[in-house]
């Protein structure tokens, strides 16, 4: 529907006009509270109000532009979406009002005394935010009365809300991690009832609201639900995850990362089901625009790559560890891998920014990625092992080093969907070219070789040998080894069936993967006393000799 043929609707339109504007008022509204603040004889553990009016203004900011645009579908569903999650939000609130010490909310205020605090003003207006807000989506629901010109059967709804249920309960467990003794991390599990009731609200509308929204026959409507929930989440899982990593004496909480993660994961779900149909060979035929350019895809690939490899490198930046006494943890010499992996996945995701490059480099992703997620099991290890032990817990590093699993694998959705377009919009004719022998000895070699490479240890010293295939006092290196290999084998399967120049790219990403293991011992036998190369490196060396030899000789067919 245009905004020409939405105007022509008078009563339709003037109640979507209506509802956005209830909706902006009461965001507004939402944006003043924490500015004024919430309770006397407390501050915000951190200067959190321009950090929370962003959040209160994005989602009438978004629907305003989508009504402007002519998307007057999409935005009924954001702001229908929204007012969903207001209801337990309004309840959480008002827990502030009858017995705020009760209450897990360092954004808003961080006791520092076993004194009582009193609601002001501030709260008042956050209630009457959250009222507004919820007149808005009610009145939004349904589309505002107005008829959809098109219906598009709903696919894949159990995805979106299977990823919106691990939402729900990531919200079900703690906010964040406390070691001080005012300034309570309690979930919604152990609140009062008005609290209890509003948590679990706000839990249980993730899933609900994305329910409706995805098996709407409306494509804009589920659209629109998906941004919707995408931004009220958000708004709720990003404060706590902030003062987790700059407030002194608390830290991130796993629950709050589950909901980030899969808040990220929510509004590319489409995209999954249109590559699913393309690489299944079945045109798209939604009445949505044809389907995203390849150039756009791959820029939406290096985008959420760079953004990846950001998260691993920020992730490096910071401590891994915090020690439960409070005192400084140790660097962890497992995190230098993380740099290794972060920089080669960053240069990819940069060389798919360029369209002269993006389709050549494209291929190698796979490899990049799963080099990412290698050296990111080296340093979960001993985090784990050390939580288990109750010496420290995960720090803000390891939790924002996590992120880049749901990043880079929206990269590889981006960059699948753009070979998927590619194939479907190409016709060739050409017989499929005989592998040269040179080519398959070497690929050979290369898949020989790197059996051994992760089937033996790369490291040994004194009382130390590095993790293998054969699971010991490291498994989730182990299982990182195994499925490590296991792509790998793949990826040399997929280059020989592959064009040259498509072949060439995909065994340099497998080299990117080898070269993770192969720098074990320079990067970080530094740690390990009597430390010296052992079976493992030498393997993994002659592996990766092996696949540069492949992807020169594919690179130079290429080009005759």
């Amino acid at each position: 529907m245009t905004r020409t043929e939405l105007e022509n609707q008078t009563p339709a339109a003037a109640r979507l006009r209506t509802s956005w504007a209830l909706a902006a008022a009461g965001s507004l509204l939402l944006a003043a509270g924490p500015l004024l603040g919430v309770v006397d004889g407390a501050e915000p553990a951190f200067t959190s109000w321009p950090l929370l009016a962003l959040l209160a203004l994005l989602p009438p900011v978004v629907a305003g532009v989508l009504l402007m645009r002519g998307r007057p579908f999409v935005a009924a569903g954001l702001l229908a979406a929204a007012g969903v999650f207001a209801v337990g939000r309004l309840l959480s609130d008002l827990q502030i009002v009858f017995d705020a010490m009760e209450v897990a909310r360092p954004e808003l205020f961080r006791p520092a005394t076993l004194v009582a605090v009193v609601p002001s003003a501030g709260v008042w207006l956050l209630i009457a935010g959250h009222l507004l807000v919820i007149a808005g989506g009610a009145l939004a629901s349904g589309r505002a009365g107005m008829p959809a010109d098109e219906s598009e059967p709903p696919t894949l709804v159990a995805l979106p809300v299977f990823i919106a249920s691990w939402a729900a309960i990531g919200l079900l467990g703690k906010p964040f991690i406390s070691t001080d003794p005012f300034q309570l991390d309690r979930g919604p599990w152990d609140l009062p009832v008005l609290g209890l009731t509003g948590g679990l609200l706000i839990a249980l509308a993730a899933p609900l609201a994305i329910a409706l929204a995805a098996s709407s026959p409306d494509p804009d409507t589920r659209q629109g639900g998906t941004i919707g929930v995408t931004l009220a989440l958000l708004a709720v899982v990003v404060p706590p995850l902030v003062a987790g990593t700059v407030v002194t004496g608390l830290s991130i909480s796993a629950g709050a990362m589950i909901t980030l993660v899969a808040a990220l994961v929510l509004p590319i779900t489409p995209l999954y089901g249109r590559t699913v149909r393309l690489l299944r060979g079945k045109r798209d035929e939604t009445r949505d625009p044809a389907l995203p350019s390849i150039k756009r895809m791959h820029l939406a690939a290096g985008v959420f790559a760079v953004l990846s490899a950001a998260a691993m490198l920020i992730g490096a930046l910071l401590p891994q560890l915090v020690l439960t006494t409070g005192g400084v943890a140790p660097d962890l010499a497992s995190v230098n891998l993380l740099w290794a992996a972060g920089l080669a996945f960053a240069g990819l995701g940069l060389l798919l920014l360029l369209p002269s490059t993006a389709a050549v480099v494209r291929p190698a992703l796979v490899g990049g990625y799963f080099a990412m997620q290698l050296a990111a099991a080296g340093a979960t290890e001993p985090v784990l092992a050390a939580s288990q032990l109750g010496v420290a817990q995960p720090g803000a590093g390891f939790w924002l080093m996590t992120v880049e699993l749901p990043l880079g694998l929206l990269a590889l959705t981006c960059a699948g969907l753009a070979g998927a377009i590619e194939r479907e919009n190409t016709e060739d004719g050409k017989k499929k070219e005989q592998v040269p022998v040179t080519e398959l000895g070497a690929v050979l070699l290369a898949g020989l070789f790197a059996a051994g490479a992760f089937a033996l240890p790369v490291l040994r010293g004194d009382r130390y040998t590095s993790p293998t295939l054969v699971p010991d006092n490291d498994p989730t290196v182990s299982w990182a080894l195994l499925i490590s290999l296991i792509v790998l084998i793949m990826t040399l399967v997929l280059a020989l069936r592959s064009k040259p120049a498509r072949g060439a790219a995909t065994l340099v990403g497998g080299a990117l993967l080898l070269g993770v293991r192969a720098l074990e011992l320079p990067l970080t036998g530094g740690r390990v006393e009597g430390a010296v190369a052992a079976p493992g490196l030498w393997l993994a060396l002659a592996s990766l000799a092996a696949l540069v030899i492949a992807a020169g000789l594919m690179a130079a067919r290429a080009n005759r």
